[in-house]
């Protein structure tokens, strides 16, 4: 049996209706617009995360000296640290095959070494445990102009810097004193870690 609602009532009911839906959407917009807000400043806050190191010292006395070391580099070539005299800071990377974070870097070290060309003063130095090139070739088969010595007898890598895990990275100041250490992999190509490594250049 139908019934005949009053105009008044229906009238009534679709502006009710109305309200609810305007509520809900209203309410779908705030919540989007929080999921969206939310989702940038997680993304900030991880990237500012992944920034963290493991050691810093912002007084340059409080860092260990780094002295003189030879290597090998992928020609078979000895490369001495003081080679790198005109970089006022000096990243030193020190990975190994096999080690999975070691190479999920590799490519985000890879842009960050393309990066610093902009900040002049500044250079990266990859150490690999492995014997010679041969052993890592297969991890850049396009080729990279990344800069690769290597210490299979790890007298530096253990000796010098201490790493016995890997990835392990260290910036080095004019003086080659370790001023932060990173344990672990990171995203190396960041503004924020490019900022990061800047901010040890002298004034």
């Amino acid at each position: 049996m139908s019934r005949n609602i009053p105009s008044k009532n229906r009238s009534l009911a679709r502006g009710i209706a109305l309200v609810v839906v305007i509520a809900s959407a209203g309410g779908l917009s705030f919540g989007f617009a929080k999921a969206l807000r939310d989702s940038v400043k997680w993304r900030r806050m991880s990237e500012r995360a992944v920034v963290n190191p493991t050691f810093e010292a912002r007084d340059p006395a409080g860092g260990e000296r780094i002295f003189e070391f030879s290597l090998e580099d992928r020609q078979g070539r000895p490369i001495r640290l003081s080679q790198f005299r005109g970089a006022d800071v000096l990243v030193v990377n020190i990975w190994s095959t096999g080690c999975p974070a070691c190479e999920r870097e590799l490519p985000s070290l890879a842009e960050m070494d393309r990066r610093l060309a902009s900040l002049g003063r500044v250079a990266l130095l990859t150490i690999s445990i492995d014997t010679a090139f041969d052993d890592v070739a297969h991890l850049f088969p396009n080729g990279t102009d990344l800069r690769i010595l290597f210490d299979p007898d790890q007298k530096v890598t253990r000796g010098a810097f201490g790493t016995t895990l890997y990835p392990e990275t260290f910036i080095l100041d004019r003086e080659r004193r370790v001023r932060a250490r990173f344990d672990g992999e990171r995203a190396w190509h960041t503004r924020e870690m490019l900022d990061y490594i800047a901010s040890f250049l002298p004034d």
